[in-house]
């Protein structure tokens, strides 16, 4: 039988890079998604690709959503919890309800996923959970705090996890990618960032896939793709990188 890649977020951007590439080496697909119509045109891509793929429409911002996914898959060898969206503003200026989400789908939901899945991993003895987190995890994010929080949580439970599941064969890697070129800043109303922000500070999903295979290879648990973001990591901290950042990312 061939081995099955769950793939949450995947009607675009990383979610659909990542699609690609467990099509091309050999994996049949569930991809998770609140698009049917996008879904639909990953799916058959992949299907061109020779994969069999199956259609998972779930809105994982919510618990029955998750549970939704887990009826349908509950034993795939592979688990990319990519699903995502972001929400930018001063404190005190969003809905309640709308940061509620966002917190749920970026934090405990991926974490109730992989808790629904990690057993039958570990009972096999074998399984890769890629978790997309994000830089914000790791760096100071002004008018993104709720954002910064949820993928700090994921980033905490996924390096957790695979000190946990090392021993069962289990491999984990959560990526923290900076900018990348997707939709996801225009369907938050951020659009101005892909003129304002330059060109260097941006990576593409396919940079994302391979960084997430290279740390899987590797044992790696917490990666940062892109060089660039690599080596300014460590000063992205510092006053004169948060200043500069702020100008960059101002509305103009």
């Amino acid at each position: 039988m061939r081995p099955t890649a769950l793939i949450t977020g995947a009607s675009s951007g990383i979610g659909k890079a990542f699609a690609k590439y467990y099509a091309e080496a050999g994996f049949d697909l569930v991809l998770v998604g609140r698009d049917i119509d996008q879904l639909t045109l990953v799916s058959e891509e992949v299907i061109a690709a020779g994969a069999s793929c199956e259609i998972c429409v779930a809105d994982l911002s919510e618990s029955d959503g998750v549970a939704s996914v887990l009826g349908v898959c509950p034993e795939p060898d592979v688990v990319v919890a990519n699903a995502g969206v972001t929400i930018a503003g001063r404190v005190g200026t969003r809905e309640w309800a709308d940061l509620e989400q966002m917190s749920y789908l970026l934090g405990v939901g991926v974490a109730q996923l992989l808790e629904g899945l990690v057993p039958a991993m570990t009972q096999r003895g074998s399984g890769d959970i890629l978790i997309v987190s994000s830089i914000a995890s790791l760096i100071t994010m002004p008018n993104s705090a709720m954002y910064a929080a949820s993928k700090s949580f994921v980033t905490a439970y996924g390096q957790s996890l695979a000190a946990e599941t090392e021993r069962f064969g289990i491999r984990v890697c959560v990526l923290c990618p900076g900018y990348v070129h997707t939709n996801l800043h225009e369907r938050a109303g951020l659009a101005h960032l892909e003129k304002q922000v330059p060109g260097w500070m941006w990576i593409s999903s396919d940079t994302v896939v391979q960084a997430g295979m290279k740390g899987l290879r590797r044992n790696k648990v917490v990666v940062v793709p892109g060089r660039v973001y690599r080596a300014v990591r460590p000063f992205m901290n510092s006053h004169a990188a948060q200043r500069l950042w702020r100008q960059l990312t101002k509305r103009h």
